[in-house]
This record gives structure tokens, C-alpha cells and sequence, in this order.
């Protein structure tokens, strides 16, 4: 009988990364580089034979793998998980990502790359890796510090900015110009079509969830999810984008549907076995001799990631005004590069545009700084204190001054929040518009000119559908500035009339993609004035449902809401932290009160989770059970003592065992048996045997359960679960 040789493939594929794997777990390494290595092993370049045979479809498998990578990126990508994320995070990324990508860009101009070579090596430069920061903060027990807080939301930021990324180099890939007005027009185009996408999917696909809710057995729902993400893929490579933006644009819009979590469950293991194939034949691609010939390169790009992260994520925490030990720790933490890395070269790969050697050069400065972040991480501490102590007086006061300012700042900025809900409103709205327009006359105008015979004609009546279909939208462009309070403030009257003028700009400039710029100056004047005198109420009352119905879809929970309240109000050097308490920890069935957590460490606990349930400021009565999940108040050193507490298990007598051990045996009790004229509950039975009396038989009477209180005589046969000896 014939093997297919991918099944041979992936049988080799699988086996040699399991053993990798097992080896690095054992030494606490990360995972991705126990797959790199398996990679590397039986990748055509290690002698003295490869061991993969069907390259092609290797490619076709790893492509799978990104997908789904992204894919459950998208899923753990909520809209609110961003807008929690906040200004100090949002800062830090911009800036680290920034520099970074010129950094990349001229270390590869300094080695005589070819321009898009740079680009692409900005890219891989620019973001961090989740998986491997997660892993060390989890090993070092640091997930519950104010940094790592930080941290978490800059790797939310850039995640996002990566997938922006990906789009960016595809269309730098394809135009081969990094100003042209090319890139500047597919760059609008990206825009549309993906903020069309996402719009939609917030609209439409949550609200069918909860409509099919009920049919949607584990079975249906992943077929039907991994169904929906694939069709995603296919019509982003439709429209000229990579199947990773796809794929996590579709992840994202389920993540609202309230069915990510089961969804999470039963992808994780597909995302698991396509994404360890991914990473083994990014391994399979490593050429020793191209590092040998590019070795220089490869120190060089590792230096300026590792010192070019430190210092601007450091400097972007301290603009975002976080304080310096914070800065210095974030910076640390951040300076390694990791799978978003493999999939921009690899997309450069696959679009053919960048050079062989960078592939190899990407996955060793990967994998040299992927060892070197626990250390670094380690080291932040004092290498912090460190620089504080070395730092004048008058700085360190100077940078004290400059976060609380910008703390203080941040909690009264309210009238900033409103006019950026106002500016978000405008744009998304503004999105839907250019989307129907285009949309109409991309596909539309053709269907009606062939019946019409007029081209003019056809112009008009696409034109005056799109208006029609778009006006609901126009409106809440048109009222996306609403004054609150005193109208007659000027800078509100300002705001309203520069929003009202930007949407008359906005219709105007999609209005002369069918008429001369006269003619749609006046059309957009007369038929709009028109059409809003005559329809302003119907139009306002459209554009409310549209709105309210998208609101619900992305509405969050009470807890959700009052939890980003207490953000706002936390001093500069507290810090909210989430800490688990094990079934097993000695705080497990103690009140609160008998606790005392907040004199003896100086903390509060404002919320339990516990399942479904959400306690805010609980009671002194209020008893913790195994498995809640503790909202702490307090600073570092406070919260890392209650995580000790909450995390650590307490000291057991008895020895654990697998319930497998345990069996239904049959005793007999016989005449120099110790437990014979004994009641069951004295007789030491449970003890000595290490189970329970659940059966006795008596000559012909047999009973389920018998009672405690039962004398044991000779001849009895008792039924007892135990383990088994």
C-alpha cells in the first residue's frame, strides 16, 4: 500500500518536535524554539540527508498555521481589551515601534541591503514577542507587577500594529516604493476595506450568534468558526492582502459574539499542531552557511534590537508618564523579537521580494534574544535602581513632577475622551460611506449601464442609491459632534462646525467620482440640504438604531465598566492586579475579615470573580472559595505577598492519589479479624484501608450503605472503595 509522503512528513514533522520540545521543556526554554531546532534537524540543510521529502506541501500546512495563529490572536483581540489598554501602554508601542522600524531600516542600509529589504527588516525589528514574554513573566512569577501590566497592554498595541504592518509591507512588496502615491492610495484603500469589514462584522455576525445560540453544539460552532475564518482568508487574498489579516480580522469580530471562549477551547488544539508545523519550517529554512557569510549581520541586528528596545520602550513609558523604575523594567522586558518576526519574512518570502539570507538571520537574532530575556528581565530590577541612584537629584525629581502631571492629566480628561468618541464616530461612519459609495460604483454602475444603454444615466442612479443607502451613516457623520453642556461654548460650537464641514467635504469629494467638481459642489448642497429638511427625523431615528444596535454587540459587562472607573482613579504608584486563588491555598475558606489582608499588607481587595458572579467591594464577611479570582488594590511588593498567600499550596498530610488507583474490593471478615464485634464507624476500617464501607452482605441480606452504627460479626462481607494495594 502507497504512504502519501505528507503523511510521512508529518509523521517525522511531529515526532521530532514532540522529543525537541520535551528536552526544552525540561531545561525552561520556551516552546517556538524547541520547534525551530526540530526545524533545523530535519531541514534540508543538515546532513547527511533531508528527512522531509514534499516541500510544497510543508508550505501549504505552515501557511495553515499562520492562519490560525492569527486566528486565535483575533479571538483573545476584544474592542474593549483595547480600549482598556490605555494611554501609558498606547504611548510606549508607538514609540518603541517607531524607532525600531527606522533603527531596522537603516541598520540594513549601514550592511548595503536593497531598500525593501530594509523595510521588511524594520518590520521584523518592531514588535515583541507575546509568547515569549508571557512565558517568562509566568516562570519569574511577575504577571501580577505594575510593570508587567504595562507590558501586557503594549503587546495588545502591538499586535495590532503588526497586523497594520503586514498590510503596509503587502502593498510595499507589490507597488516596490515606500512614498509612491501608489502605497498612499492602497493605504486608503486598506482602510476602507478592512474598517468595512470590521464594521459589518460587529454588526452583523454577533447578533446572529445570539440568534443561533441554542443550535450551536462544540461541533457546529468550531466548523462553522474555522468555516467563517477561511472565508475571510479567501476574500482578503481577493482583494491583494495577506491571509493573516484575514484570519485575524475574522477572529476579533467573533470575539464579540460571547462564544470566544468556547471557541478559544476548541481551536486551541488545531492553532497548536498548524502552528508547531509553521515554526518547524521556519527552522527548516535556517542555512548554516548563510550565517557563517552573514555573521556580522547577525550580531549587529541583534545589538540593535536588544539595546534599541531597551532605550525606546524605555523613553516611550517615561513620555507616557510612568515612572522610571517602571520605564527601565518595561524596557527590559521588551527587547526581543519573536513570531510576528517569522510571519512578515515570511510574507516577504512569498510575495518574492526580500532577499534569501534574511529568513535564517531573522530566526538567529530570534532565537539569541529569546535566551536572553528571562536574564534581562531579572537584571531590571537593579539595573533600574541602578540608574536612580547614578541619576541627579534634580532629574529624578523633574521626571517625579512629569508623571504625576500626566496622571493628573489623564484623570481629567474628560472633555478629551469625548471629543476623540466624536472624531472615532466621524471616521467609522465615514468608512461605511466611502465603502457604499465605492461599492456601488464598483459593482452597481456596470449592472445598470448595460441596462440603461446611458452611461450618464447610470451615474445618476448609482449616485442616488448610494446617497440613499449611505444617508442614515451621512447623518451620524454630520452629528458626531454634539455639544454637551452649554452650546454656546465655543469650543464646542467649534468642534460641531468643523465636524458638519468635514462630512459636506467628505460626500462632496465621492460625489465627483460621478460628476465634474461643479456639478457635485451643487448637487451636495441642494439634494443634501433637501434631503435633511425633509428627512431629518426619519434619518435620526435610523442612524439610532444602527448605532444602539452596534453598541449592544460590543456592550460590556457592569464589572467590565466600573473596573475601568477604578483605572482612572488609582494613584500614581498603586496598581490593580488579578490574582487566582488555588483549591488548595491556605486562604481558601477564610473571610476576608479573618484574612486581615488590608493591615497586615496594606491592600484592598475591591472584586471577586467568581464563575458567572462578580462581587465589587466585598464585604469583611465575604468567605474566598477555590478558583476565585481576587481584584487587588495595592503596590508591588504588597500584591506579591497576598499572590504567595492565594497561589501557594498548603502543606498536606496525605499523600495524592491518581483516583485510577482506586477500585470496588470485597473483604471478608473472618474470625481473628480486628474488626470483628466493632460498629463500622470504630472499627478504624476507613483508615486502615484507605476507602469507604459502601456495601455489606449478610447470609442473604445485603445492604447499600449500611449505617455507621452497624456491629460488625464474623462471615460478614463487606464492599469497600479503596485504593488498591
Amino acid at each position: 500500500m502507497h504512504l502519501p509522503a505528507q503523511i510521512q512528513d508529518l509523521a517525522v514533522i511531529l515526532g521530532i518536535a514532540g522529543v525537541v520540545t520535551l528536552l526544552f521543556r525540561k531545561i525552561r526554554q520556551p516552546v517556538v524554539l524547541g520547534y525551530i531546532v526540530a526545524g533545523f534537524i530535519i531541514g534540508p540543510y543538515t546532513p547527511p540527508f533531508p528527512l522531509i521529502t514534499d516541500i510544497p506541501n510543508i508550505k501549504v500546512w505552515a501557511e495553515l498555521g499562520v492562519i490560525f495563529l492569527m486566528f486565535a490572536l483575533g479571538l483573545e483581540f476584544t474592542f474593549h481589551k483595547l480600549t482598556s489598554v490605555g494611554a501609558p501602554a498606547a504611548g510606549t508601542a508607538l514609540v518603541e515601534v517607531v524607532v525600531m522600524v527606522l533603527l531596522g531600516y537603516g541598520s540594513g542600509h549601514l550592511l548595503g541591503w536593497s531598500q525593501v529589504d530594509s523595510i521588511f527588516l524594520g518590520g521584523m525589528l518592531s514588535i515583541s514577542s507575546t509568547t515569549i514574554i508571557l512565558k517568562a513573566f509566568e516562570e519569574l512569577r511577575l504577571k501580577s507587577r505594575r510593570f508587567a501590566q504595562v507590558v501586557f497592554g503594549v503587546l495588545i498595541v502591538e499586535d495590532l500594529i503588526a497586523i497594520v504592518l503586514l498590510a503596509g509591507l503587502s502593498t510595499v512588496g507589490i507597488a516596490g516604493d515606500m512614498l509612491g502615491a501608489k502605497l498612499f492610495s492602497s493605504a486608503a484603500q486598506l482602510l476602507m476595506v478592512v474598517g468595512g469589514w470590521f464594521l459589518i462584522g460587529y454588526f452583523v455576525v454577533p447578533a446572529a450568534f445570539r440568534y443561533a445560540r441554542r443550535f450551536l453544539e462544540n461541533e457546529t460552532l468550531i466548523v462553522l468558526s474555522v468555516g467563517m475564518c477561511l472565508l475571510l482568508v479567501v476574500f482578503a487574498t481577493h482583494f491583494g492582502y495577506s491571509a493573516a489579516l484575514g484570519a485575524f480580522v475574522m477572529g476579533s469580530i467573533l470575539a464579540e459574539t460571547g462564544e470566544h471562549g468556547r471557541i478559544e477551547t476548541l481551536i486551541q488544539p488545531i492553532r497548536d499542531v498548524f502552528a508547531a508545523i509553521f515554526f518547524v519550517s521556519v527552522g527548516m529554512l535556517v542555512d548554516p552557511k548563510v550565517l557563517a557569510e552573514h555573521g556580522g549581520a547577525v550580531v549587529l541586528i541583534t545589538v540593535v534590537t536588544i539595546i534599541g528596545k531597551i532605550l525606546s520602550s524605555t523613553a516611550g513609558a517615561v513620555l507616557a508618564g510612568q515612572r522610571l523604575k517602571d520605564s527601565v523594567q518595561i524596557g527590559f522586558s521588551l527587547a526581543q523579537i519573536g513570531e510576528f518576526s517569522f510571519i512578515i519574512a515570511t510574507l516577504g518570502v512569498t510575495l518574492g521580494v526580500i532577499s534569501d539570507f534574511i529568513y535564517p538571520i531573522a530566526v538567529t537574532v530570534s532565537a539569541i534574544t529569546t535566551f536572553s530575556t528571562p536574564y534581562l528581565i531579572r537584571v531590571s530590577d537593579k539595573s533600574a535602581s541602578f540608574i536612580e541612584r547614578i541619576l541627579p537629584n534634580w532629574w529624578r525629581s523633574s521626571l517625579e513632577r512629569y508623571s504625576f502631571a500626566i496622571q493628573q492629566n489623564r484623570a481629567q480628561g474628560d472633555t478629551k475622551e469625548r471629543r476623540l468618541a466624536a472624531f472615532l464616530t466621524l471616521s467609522l461612519n465615514g468608512i461605511l460611506v466611502t465603502v457604499i459609495f465605492i461599492s456601488v460604483a464598483k459593482y452597481l454602475e456596470p449592472i445598470l449601464e448595460t441596462w440603461t444603454k446611458d452611461s450618464r444615466l447610470s451615474f445618476i442612479v448609482g449616485w442616488g442609491i448610494s446617497v440613499i443607502l449611505s444617508a442614515p451613516f451621512i447623518w451620524g457623520m454630520f452629528s458626531s459632534y454634539r455639544p454637551k453642556g452649554s452650546a454656546t461654548a465655543v469650543p464646542e460650537r467649534v468642534s460641531t462646525f468643523l465636524g458638519q464641514l468635514v462630512t459636506i467635504v467628505w460626500i462632496g469629494t465621492l460625489t465627483t467620482g460621478y460628476f465634474t467638481t461643479r456639478t457635485s459642489i451643487a448637487i451636495t448642497i441642494v439634494l443634501g440640504g433637501l434631503l435633511f429638511t425633509l428627512f431629518y427625523r426619519r434619518l435620526e431615528k435610523s442612524y439610532a438604531w444602527f448605532e444602539q444596535r452596534l453598541k449592544k454587540n460590543l456592550e460590556t459587562s457592569s464589572k467590565q465598566t466600573k473596573e475601568k472607573e477604578i483605572h482612572t482613579l488609582l494613584p500614581w504608584d498603586l496598581h490593580l492586579a488579578k490574582l487566582a486563588v488555588h483549591p488548595n491555598s491556605p486562604v481558601v475558606g477564610k473571610t476576608l475579615k479573618e484574612g486581615n489582608y488590608r493591615e497586615t499588607l496594606g491592600l484592598n481587595i475591591v472584586g471577586i470573580r467568581r464563575g458567572v458572579d462578580t462581587i465589587l467591594s466585598p464585604s469583611a464577611s465575604e468567605r474566598l472559595l477555590p478558583s476565585d479570582e481576587l481584584l487587588v488594590l495595592g503596590a508591588d511588593e504588597q500584591i506579591e505577598q497576598l499572590r504567595q498567600m492565594s497561589e501557594t499550596l498548603e502543606h498536606r498530610t496525605t499523600e495524592f492519589r491518581d483516583l485510577s488507583h482506586y477500585a470496588l474490593k470485597r473483604i471478608l471478615i473472618e474470625d481473628d479479624s480486628p474488626f470483628v464485634g466493632k460498629k463500622i464507624r470504630d472499627s478504624g476500617i476507613r483508615e486502615a484501608l484507605k476507602g469507604l464501607v459502601v456495601g455489606m452482605e449478610r447470609g442473604e441480606y445485603r445492604t447499600i450503605n449500611p449505617s455507621p452504627n452497624t456491629d460488625l460479626v464474623k462471615g460478614d462481607v463487606l464492599w469497600v472503595v479503596g485504593a488498591v494495594s
